[in-house]
């Protein structure tokens, strides 16, 4: 976790992180479950579901293409169990800042100082993954959150209200 945590303040790399398959498979089980949390207040339970599974899956395949892509494949469970596991954290963190300070600021910019955070994680793991600037990292990490949103936006079918 100390690990971790160190990568999220850019203090450590993918690298540092032993070669476990099994710490990668529950890193991503851990993003996955945190993309449902996260967007439960705005999807229906099974949209929330397809989102994350689609989001997890495209996380996997997008990470395996570029490191291949690159002849990084070697580095494929260090990153990947970087990138799900800091993307669980960060987005677990921003689920709960939101709700604690709700009262003091729109859930909204919490989320967006979060978004910028988690940009820069992936820049970071990016960067010492593919062997790249923190720039050209953050940008990878920009194209990745664009396109993820935009195929898992699919399933962003709000939750009826009482009123609605």
């Amino acid at each position: 976790m100390k690990i971790l945590i160190d990568i999220c303040l850019l203090r450590a790399a993918p690298q540092d992180l032993p070669v476990s398959r099994g710490a990668m498979l529950g890193a991503l089980a851990a993003y996955a479950a945190a993309g449902v949390v996260g967007v439960l207040d705005v999807l229906a339970f099974e949209n929330a579901i397809m989102a994350a599974v689609v989001d997890t899956l495209l996380l996997a395949a997008v990470t395996h293409l570029v490191l291949q892509w690159r002849r990084l494949e070697n580095r494929l469970t260090q990153t990947l169990t970087a990138l799900a596991s800091c993307g669980a954290l960060l987005s677990l963190l921003a689920w709960g800042a939101a709700g604690l300070v709700r009262e003091a600021f729109q859930p909204e910019w919490i989320w967006a100082v979060f978004l910028v955070w988690y940009t820069l994680v992936f820049g970071h793991i990016l960067r010492h993954a593919l062997s790249i600037t923190l720039a050209a990292g953050v940008a990878a990490s920009l194209l990745y959150l664009v396109f993820s949103i935009g195929v898992t936006g699919v399933f962003m079918n709000p939750v009826p209200t009482a009123a609605g």
